[in-house]
């Protein structure tokens, strides 16, 4: 069982492509604290500010531990688990004697989950500064740098450094003809997802912890039904909003998928964002979004004719009326992976480096009853098996095939938040999540977290 690669995918998924960060923050739920303001005229002076967010986290997952294949009659499993292959652990209670099956064979308990961990919530602890300046009476430049860290350490060793991560680094230029950013922000696809996951679900919340002895930040629903939206260096223009529509395109710095055939890149990675904000009187706001990414990669030491292209698209929208909220989207692709587009792993590609096809929906509601938010959210996340996922193993004669695959992931969260001051938050969350394999194997676990956001 390929299980450390898996746990170093995700742990990759955790410290790098986790959600939404200062650039996603519902302007009403923060401000900018203005550090420094320098003595010039006020619309030509230099204008240092800072904002972020503070927090930690009980989290107590229970429930079946990873899937274990049945044996044969010498003890054999019958098959076996891709590294990538999703699920959640690690194991305990697992009985180490096999069970005898009526007509031969054996199995082996899939066993238990109960662990407890303090760890970050869906975004981790942020720190962010920024510095402005207008070029003129229309343009404004502005640089911005946030650190993330979080609580919890490396495989619960605590003797390991928790190092800071620079998650963001950018220089932004905005004016009448719209707007340029330059370095690393998030990235434009599926962004209209990760930004309802944070604005009405998990955003003071915990939600999916990922694999449970890795450190964070948390995924909320990402993964389930959600693909996250990551952070890379960039060049991207953005128009000026007319009429309620604006269009983002963006080149990037090209994602390998290290691990495959497939790890050798050349041109920029291509994204695309339409957003339609349409308001609705003094009820509230409707806000959809187009997004998409392509991107090709190139088998090692083979010609560049040789090539495969990953692509992905994200749609949805974000309605707000009274004190209801609801939001709801899908994503759909090739060689996007469950978690974030070009996830390095198993789920994404097969032994051949041959891109695997997946989908997602989700649908999100929150409900806001003065310093109460009550949030619920379901998703699903499917990937579609390769033409030869299912033939029989031809090195043994049982019939099965050599690996049985991770087929869907699916999450049903809820969350209720105090806010107890516009900067400091309580919250408890639990989410249930159903992990599906192709050979009916399954693996269901709960996750109860609580914790407080402390945000400037």
């Amino acid at each position: 069982m390929e299980r450390p690669r898996f746990r170093q995918a995700l742990a990759s998924f955790s410290s790098i492509a986790v959600t939404s960060a200062v650039l996603l923050w519902p302007k009403d739920a923060y401000a900018d604290m203005t550090l420094f303001k320098s003595e010039e005229e006020e619309e030509n002076g230099w204008e240092f500010y800072s904002n972020g967010r503070l927090n930690a986290f009980f989290s107590w997952n229970r429930g079946e531990g990873y899937p274990v294949a049945p044996l044969d009659a010498n003890n054999a499993p019958l098959y076996q688990f891709k590294a990538g292959a999703g699920g959640t652990g690690a194991e305990v209670n697992v009985s180490a004697t096999p069970i005898p099956l009526p007509g031969g064979g054996s199995y082996i308990p899939q066993g238990t989950i109960d662990s407890m961990r303090i760890r970050s919530g869906f975004v981790a602890n942020v720190v962010g500064f920024g510095i402005r300046k207008n070029l003129n009476a229309t343009t404004r430049v502005t640089g911005f740098v946030s650190i993330w860290s979080v609580v919890e350490s490396e495989a619960r060793r605590k003797y390991f450094p928790n190092l800071p991560d620079v998650r963001e680094g950018y220089v932004k230029i905005e004016g009448l003809w719209g707007s340029f950013l330059a370095g690393k922000a998030l990235t434009l696809f599926n962004r209209g997802a990760t930004n309802a996951d944070f604005r009405y679900l998990h955003g003071y919340a915990l939600g999916y912890p990922g694999d449970i002895d890795i450190k964070g930040p948390a995924a909320g629903l990402i993964g389930f039904g959600v693909l996250g939206s990551t952070f890379s260096g960039g060049l991207v223009y953005a128009t000026p909003t007319l009429a309620g529509v604006q269009l983002s395109a963006g080149i990037y710095d090209p994602a390998a998928l290290t691990g495959s055939g497939l790890s050798r890149t050349g041109m920029v990675r291509t994204e695309f964002e339409l957003t339609v904000d349409e308001p609705l009187g003094t009820l509230g706001k409707v806000h959809v979004f187009l997004n998409g990414t392509t991107q090709k990669l190139y088998r090692n030491n083979e010609p560049d004719s040789i090539s495969e292209t990953v692509q992905g698209f994200g749609t949805g929208a974000h309605v707000e009326l009274g004190p209801v909220r609801l939001a709801a989207g899908l994503h759909r692709g090739k060689g996007l992976g469950l978690f974030f587009a070009l996830q390095p792993s198993d789920s994404t590609f097969n032994d051949a480096s041959q891109l695997r096809h997946s989908d997602g929906f989700f649908a999100i509601g929150q409900l806001v009853l003065g310093k109460f938010d009550i949030n619920l959210g379901y998703g699903r996340t499917r990937v579609t098996p390769l033409g030869d996922d299912m033939l029989p193993d031809p090195t043994k004669a049982n019939g099965y095939p050599k690996f049985s695959l991770i087929r869907s992931q699916t999450g049903m969260a809820a969350a209720v938040v105090f806010h107890a001051t516009d900067w400091l938050h309580f919250a408890a969350d639990v989410m249930h999540a159903d992990f599906r394999w192709t050979l009916n194997d399954k693996q269901r676990v709960n996750f109860f977290n609580a914790g407080t956001t402390f945000t400037w």
